[in-house]
């Protein structure tokens, strides 16, 4: 599996290459930079405040909290979104990474994940919303725009897999996560609780409070909304600005394309192939698009490479702190 996911990266790493290169990489370059520290900025403080709504809408699912629980939910989604952009082993491999932060911050092990699966459930299907309201819009503002089969494949695969995930909640996806923890050390938390507090009885208590993953999904909602702000902002910074319902529809769009490639380590290829195709229908050059594309990727490092440092340093006190107490007497 880690083979196909190298070979995924290299390949989706090599179109995206061919499309910079093929179009001038001098000019997409040039028009990224264009931006500045100013813009680099704002895109910075739009992702700051998606990632406050999704943390909150992540400790609303966890029931029985533990005190600042919020400050533990934004920690852990910085992390999950780190990984998941920069490192990205397995397409779960940041939610599992957030999850294990949870546990180890006081959550108990099957609220950690079941809020996880629930959490990740709702973000799915408020893109899901997000998307339908973006083509809605253009259906709506476009009557004559021809859209193109990539884009409704991309949609009804979108629509299948939040689907698929749903299903399997009831069909045992809860035993799978039960056991990815074995690769991080996991698997002494799941085991030491009773059956009846494992992930699967977690889901369908979380569920029970409808209010809570009501007002959940709302708050995904709001944070695909604010995040489509970074394709308004980035291309007023480069000069290249566009009506808000414009980026809006474009955003929404291009979130579902990166949905459908899960399987993609970081996308790579697939979002700068998107953002070509995408931004023609707004009068975009191919050039600005993957300058776009690749101002997003910067702001994705700026802000994860930090996290992930971070992590590291607080993984290597945990594990000296570790053999600290396994060389103690006694």
């Amino acid at each position: 599996m880690r083979l196909g996911l190298i070979i995924g990266a290299l390949i989706g790493l090599a179109v995206a290459t061919i499309l910079i290169v093929h179009f001038g990489w001098r000019q997409v370059v040039d028009a990224a930079l264009a931006v500045g520290w100013q813009g680099l900025a704002a895109l910075i403080g739009i992702y700051l405040i998606c990632l406050l709504l999704c943390a909150v809408a992540w400790r609303l699912l966890i029931i029985d909290a533990p005190r600042h629980a919020i400050f533990i939910c934004l920690w852990a989604r910085w992390l999950r979104e780190s990984v998941g952009n920069l490192i990205a082993l397995l397409p779960t491999a940041g939610e599992i990474a957030g999850a294990r932060e949870l546990s180890l911050f006081g959550v108990r092990p099957g609220m950690a994940g079941a809020g996880t699966v629930v959490d990740l459930t709702l973000e799915l299907l408020s893109q899901i919303v997000f998307t339908l309201f973006g083509l809605a819009l253009l259906i709506t503002w476009y009557r004559g725009l021809q859209i193109g089969p990539w884009l409704v494949t991309g949609i009804a695969v979108s629509a299948l897999a939040a689907a698929a995930f749903v299903l399997a909640q009831r069909k045992g996806l809860f035993r799978l996560l039960e056991r990815l923890p074995e690769t991080l050390d996991l698997k002494w938390a799941w085991t030491v609780l009773p059956d009846a507090e494992g992930i699967h009885a977690g889901i369908q208590t979380i569920y029970q409070h409808r209010a809570r993953v009501l007002a959940s999904g709302g708050l995904h909602l709001g944070g695909w909304v604010v995040g489509a702000g970074e394709a308004y902002v980035g291309l007023y910074f480069m000069g290249h600005a566009i009506a808000w319902s414009d980026a809006l529809i474009l955003e929404s769009i291009a979130f579902a394309l990166r949905t459908a490639a899960f399987v993609v380590p970081a996308r790579l290829g697939i979002q700068e192939g998107g953002y070509i195709l995408l931004g023609a229908m707004f009068g975009l050059s191919p050039e600005v698009a993957l300058a776009l594309s690749l101002l997003k990727r910067g702001r994705e490092i700026a802000t994860g490479l930090p996290c992930l440092i971070i992590w590291q340093s607080v993984e290597s006190r945990r594990l000296w702190s570790r053999e600290r107490r396994a060389k103690s007497p006694g």
